[in-house]
């Protein structure tokens, strides 16, 4: 896998994406060295290096694209119960949010008309609703499931779908009532997941089963099996809603479905490459998925080489990669606001 760009392009004159953006960069996760790459978009230049807690996971970007709030999960046997808040307009870590009991925060997003983020805390079985200007835990609400670690969110902020890996079920949770709607088993170990665009349907990747369950969003009722490679990690819609992307950890692969016909029509194999120079050949490890604003690209965290590659939805082809700290994962888009 080539240390150059595979084709020299200015995105930042390029692609709609950029217009009137500041500058417009990814927030890159490195879970093996607690710190949060802000990478430039336009060059692919490493800008910042900001630390965050241990084993920071999942990263939600506010909506006015100022800060930046981390799931510190922790690593090993020691559980994580932090957040921590970037200042997106200074690119310095601003603060850190206790949680308090809460343990192992994983995926997070922010909830629509306020500066507050919902976060899963694996151990506690729960989703978390945070004020981050308060800086404290506002609402809980038990999934009361073992291994709560990701959900999907709706597009207007009343629901959420949780994967619960330590029980083999998913959940449909009512956000504004403070409740789980129902429960369903679906696998052995559901992680990945995503709603479609439309919220008719929701994706989950079962990364013990090495398939993608179609599940009714509503009712939560089956409704297909396709099989997936090895060790699904993260599933993602594109915004027309006709394709969704999915990272397949052991076989070092990204696999491409069509959603309207519920099958496999593509592979971006990412083979074994030099961590560093001078390092022993390893996977490429793919894991966290990013669409990108525009819908015309997404962004896959290669987490065993420590890059991060651009593919073309379109054409599905690696337009470039981005070099980032150890272990990348989680990512957010952000367009930077002037220091």
């Amino acid at each position: 896998m080539a240390r150059t760009l595979l084709r020299s392009l200015s995105f930042a004159a390029a692609l709609p994406l950029f217009a009137g953006a500041q500058q417009p960069a990814l927030i890159v996760l490195n879970k093996a060295e607690a710190t949060a790459s802000v990478i430039s978009l336009a060059d692919g230049a490493t800008l910042h290096t900001l630390p965050v807690g241990d084993g920071p996971h999942e990263v939600a970007v506010s909506p006015d694209g100022r800060w930046a709030v981390v799931a510190n999960y922790g690593t090993g046997p020691a559980p994580g119960s932090s957040l921590t808040v970037l200042d997106l307009r200074t690119r310095k870590t601003e603060r850190t949010i206790d949680l308090g009991e809460y343990r192992r925060p994983h995926g997070i997003a922010f909830l629509p008309g306020a500066m507050r983020v919902l976060v899963t805390s694996e151990a506690n079985q729960a989703l978390v609703i945070v004020d981050v200007t308060a800086g404290r835990v506002e609402r809980v609400i038990k999934t009361n499931q073992a291994g709560t670690h990701l959900f999907a969110l709706s597009a207007d902020g009343a629901r959420a779908w949780t994967s619960n890996i330590g029980a083999g079920t998913n959940s449909l949770v009512d956000l504004q009532k403070g409740e789980v709607v129902r429960t369903a088993a679906t696998g052995r170990g559901p992680e990945a997941l995503d709603v479609s665009p439309d919220g008719r349907e929701l994706w989950v990747g079962d990364s013990q089963l090495d398939r993608v369950i179609v599940l009714d969003a509503n009712s939560l009722d089956s409704l297909a099996t396709i099989p997936a490679g090895g060790r699904p990690n993260r599933l993602r819609f594109t915004r027309d809603g006709r394709w969704v992307f999915e990272s397949n950890i052991r076989t070092n692969d990204v696999y491409v479905y069509d959603a309207r016909e519920r099958r496999l029509v593509a592979k971006l194999a990412f083979t074994a490459a030099p961590l560093r120079a001078g390092a022993q050949p390893q996977g490429a490890a793919p894991e966290g998925i990013l669409l990108a604003p525009d819908g015309t690209r997404v962004w896959i965290a290669l987490s065993g080489i420590d890059r991060v590659a651009e593919v073309d939805i379109g054409t599905r082809t690696v337009l470039r990669y981005f070099e980032t700290g150890r272990a990348p994962d989680g990512m957010a888009y952000a367009a930077l606001p002037r220091p």
